[in-house]
Protein backbone atom coordinates (compact mmCIF):
# COMPACT_ATOMS: atom_id res chain seq x y z
CA UNK A 1 0.00 0.00 0.00
CA UNK A 2 2.59 2.54 0.84
CA UNK A 3 4.42 1.64 -2.64
CA UNK A 4 1.03 2.58 -4.34
CA UNK A 5 0.72 5.61 -2.35
CA UNK A 6 4.01 6.76 -3.11
CA UNK A 7 3.63 5.71 -7.02
CA UNK A 8 0.50 8.43 -7.26
CA UNK A 9 2.60 11.13 -5.03
CA UNK A 10 5.72 10.63 -7.72
CA UNK A 11 3.12 10.73 -10.65
CA UNK A 12 1.32 13.82 -9.92
CA UNK A 13 4.41 15.97 -9.00
CA UNK A 14 5.79 14.52 -12.46
CA UNK A 15 2.82 15.53 -14.22
CA UNK A 16 3.27 19.14 -12.98
CA UNK A 17 6.26 19.73 -13.55
CA UNK A 18 5.82 18.14 -17.27
CA UNK A 19 3.41 20.74 -17.46
CA UNK A 20 6.44 23.52 -17.26
CA UNK A 21 4.26 25.43 -15.06
CA UNK A 22 6.79 28.09 -13.82
CA UNK A 23 6.25 31.04 -10.74
CA UNK A 24 5.60 34.70 -12.04
CA UNK A 25 6.96 37.23 -9.70
CA UNK A 26 5.10 40.46 -8.94
CA UNK A 27 7.15 42.55 -11.07
CA UNK A 28 6.28 40.19 -14.17
CA UNK A 29 2.81 41.94 -14.05
CA UNK A 30 4.29 45.16 -13.47
CA UNK A 31 6.16 45.12 -16.80
CA UNK A 32 5.57 48.20 -19.22
CA UNK A 33 3.82 46.77 -22.95
CA UNK A 34 3.77 49.79 -25.50
CA UNK A 35 0.59 49.61 -26.78
CA UNK A 36 -0.42 49.80 -30.49
CA UNK A 37 -1.20 53.46 -31.48
CA UNK A 38 0.65 54.55 -28.38
CA UNK A 39 0.58 54.35 -24.50
CA UNK A 40 1.70 51.95 -22.26
CA UNK A 41 -0.12 48.22 -20.28
CA UNK A 42 0.84 46.30 -17.74
CA UNK A 43 -0.56 43.02 -17.08
CA UNK A 44 -2.47 44.39 -13.97
CA UNK A 45 -4.52 46.18 -15.93
CA UNK A 46 -6.39 43.16 -17.51
CA UNK A 47 -9.21 40.78 -15.91
CA UNK A 48 -8.97 37.55 -17.26
CA UNK A 49 -8.03 34.02 -15.07
CA UNK A 50 -5.97 33.47 -17.97
CA UNK A 51 -3.87 35.59 -19.98
CA UNK A 52 -2.11 34.79 -23.12
CA UNK A 53 0.72 37.04 -24.29
CA UNK A 54 0.65 35.87 -28.14
CA UNK A 55 3.47 36.70 -30.01
CA UNK A 56 3.30 36.89 -33.86
CA UNK A 57 4.46 38.77 -37.22
CA UNK A 58 2.94 40.51 -39.71
CA UNK A 59 4.70 37.38 -42.00
CA UNK A 60 4.28 34.27 -40.46
CA UNK A 61 1.61 32.15 -41.62
CA UNK A 62 0.99 29.61 -38.38
CA UNK A 63 0.09 33.02 -37.14
CA UNK A 64 -2.61 34.25 -39.55
CA UNK A 65 -4.22 30.77 -38.55
CA UNK A 66 -4.08 31.45 -34.63
CA UNK A 67 -5.70 35.03 -35.32
CA UNK A 68 -8.70 33.38 -36.79
CA UNK A 69 -9.08 30.91 -34.25
CA UNK A 70 -9.38 33.84 -32.05
CA UNK A 71 -11.98 35.66 -33.80
CA UNK A 72 -13.75 32.62 -34.39
CA UNK A 73 -13.70 31.46 -30.34
CA UNK A 74 -14.29 34.60 -28.69
CA UNK A 75 -17.11 33.90 -27.02
CA UNK A 76 -15.66 30.31 -26.03
CA UNK A 77 -12.43 32.34 -24.88
CA UNK A 78 -14.78 35.01 -23.18
CA UNK A 79 -16.76 32.09 -21.23
CA UNK A 80 -13.57 30.81 -20.09
CA UNK A 81 -12.16 34.19 -18.60
CA UNK A 82 -9.28 34.07 -21.21
CA UNK A 83 -7.82 37.35 -22.03
CA UNK A 84 -5.59 37.83 -25.30
CA UNK A 85 -2.96 39.94 -25.84
CA UNK A 86 -1.08 40.11 -29.13
CA UNK A 87 2.98 41.26 -29.03
CA UNK A 88 3.83 42.20 -32.74
CA UNK A 89 7.50 40.83 -32.92
CA UNK A 90 7.78 42.79 -36.92
CA UNK A 91 11.33 44.64 -36.85
CA UNK A 92 9.69 47.64 -38.60
CA UNK A 93 6.78 47.68 -35.39
CA UNK A 94 3.50 50.04 -36.56
CA UNK A 95 4.63 50.18 -40.13
CA UNK A 96 3.58 46.60 -41.06
CA UNK A 97 1.30 46.12 -37.87
CA UNK A 98 -1.13 49.04 -37.97
CA UNK A 99 -2.61 47.96 -41.51
CA UNK A 100 -2.17 44.28 -40.24
CA UNK A 101 -4.05 44.23 -37.43
CA UNK A 102 -6.74 45.99 -39.13
CA UNK A 103 -6.75 43.58 -42.23
CA UNK A 104 -7.05 40.80 -39.97
CA UNK A 105 -9.73 42.23 -37.81
CA UNK A 106 -7.43 41.56 -34.66
CA UNK A 107 -9.83 43.20 -31.75
CA UNK A 108 -7.64 41.85 -28.92
CA UNK A 109 -5.29 44.47 -27.40
CA UNK A 110 -1.70 44.36 -29.39
CA UNK A 111 1.44 45.79 -28.20
CA UNK A 112 4.57 45.74 -29.97
CA UNK A 113 7.67 44.10 -28.96
CA UNK A 114 10.74 45.90 -27.38
CA UNK A 115 14.17 45.31 -27.18
CA UNK A 116 14.28 43.70 -24.19
CA UNK A 117 11.85 40.50 -25.05
CA UNK A 118 13.79 40.33 -28.30
CA UNK A 119 17.19 40.34 -25.94
CA UNK A 120 15.05 38.01 -23.86
CA UNK A 121 15.91 40.99 -20.70
CA UNK A 122 12.19 40.84 -19.09
CA UNK A 123 10.95 38.48 -16.67
CA UNK A 124 9.56 35.38 -19.47
CA UNK A 125 12.83 34.87 -20.85
CA UNK A 126 14.11 34.92 -24.93
CA UNK A 127 11.34 34.24 -27.16
CA UNK A 128 13.21 32.71 -30.04
CA UNK A 129 10.04 30.95 -32.15
CA UNK A 130 6.69 32.54 -33.25
CA UNK A 131 4.09 31.49 -32.81
CA UNK A 132 4.34 31.71 -29.13
CA UNK A 133 1.86 32.20 -26.48
CA UNK A 134 2.94 32.91 -22.53
CA UNK A 135 -0.28 31.17 -20.79
CA UNK A 136 0.02 33.16 -17.75
CA UNK A 137 -2.60 31.86 -14.81
CA UNK A 138 -2.93 35.17 -13.08
CA UNK A 139 -4.96 34.04 -9.90
CA UNK A 140 -2.58 31.15 -9.65
CA UNK A 141 0.73 33.48 -10.58
CA UNK A 142 2.02 30.65 -12.68
CA UNK A 143 3.00 30.49 -16.54
CA UNK A 144 4.50 28.12 -18.99
CA UNK A 145 5.51 28.68 -22.71
CA UNK A 146 4.00 27.14 -25.28
CA UNK A 147 5.48 27.12 -29.30
CA UNK A 148 3.36 26.51 -32.45
CA UNK A 149 -0.56 27.00 -32.86
CA UNK A 150 -3.03 27.21 -30.21
CA UNK A 151 -6.78 25.43 -30.13
CA UNK A 152 -9.05 24.71 -27.48
CA UNK A 153 -7.55 21.50 -25.78
CA UNK A 154 -4.15 23.68 -25.48
CA UNK A 155 -5.95 26.40 -23.47
CA UNK A 156 -7.93 23.92 -21.53
CA UNK A 157 -4.78 22.41 -20.03
CA UNK A 158 -3.75 24.78 -18.65
CA UNK A 159 -6.48 25.53 -16.95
Amino acid sequence: MKQILLFFILLICSCYLLKGDIRLRESDFSYKFKRLGGGYSTLNEFDGEIILLYFFSSDCIPCIKDIKFFNENKEYLKDQKVIIIGIGMDYNGEITLAPFVRFNNIVFPVMLSDENMIKGQWGFGKINTIPATIMIHKREKRYQIHTGNLNREVISSFK
